[in-house]
């Protein structure tokens, strides 16, 4: 079965103060991970989006970038769940507990990575598979 996505998001700064948005209706897996090498060191806001939806479930994979830390959301429509939405993120219950500031909001610490190869991972494993492995994301 191939998943059909789209793919978009925006960089901020004034290196990207002209051509800064990320649209792509058919990405492949080399257009994800040349956009994702432009998050490794920039801030921003970068999705995936699969198409096509199993019964009434959609799936969205988000990533935050801004000074190296990296937050990740996969979500998911999940009507047993109170919003309708079911989401899952990094957990590293290594890192102090607290608030950090990314893109203009207040995250969990142990939600935020610096290892960007696992966002990497998550990114390449979504659009290969429609999912993510809950090891990765919980």
């Amino acid at each position: 079965m191939t998943n059909v996505f789209k793919f978009n998001g925006k960089l901020y700064g004034r290196i990207y103060d002209y051509g800064n948005r990320i649209v792509n209706r058919s990405p492949t897996i080399e257009d994800i991970n040349n956009s994702l090498d432009l998050f490794v060191s920039n801030s921003g806001v970068l999705y995936l989006e699969q198409n096509k939806e199993e019964g009434n479930i959609s799936f969205r994979l988000t990533l935050y970038a801004e000074n190296q830390k990296y937050l990740v959301m996969f979500g998911k429509s999940n009507p047993e769940v109170d919003d309708g939405v079911e989401v899952r993120t990094f957990g590293d219950d290594t890192r102090a507990p607290g608030l950090i500031s990314l893109q203009g909001d207040l995250w969990d610490n142990r939600t935020i990575s610096e290892d960007f190869n696992l966002v990497r991972k998550a990114f390449n494993e979504f659009y290969l598979t429609g999912d993510i492995d809950p090891n990765i994301v919980s």
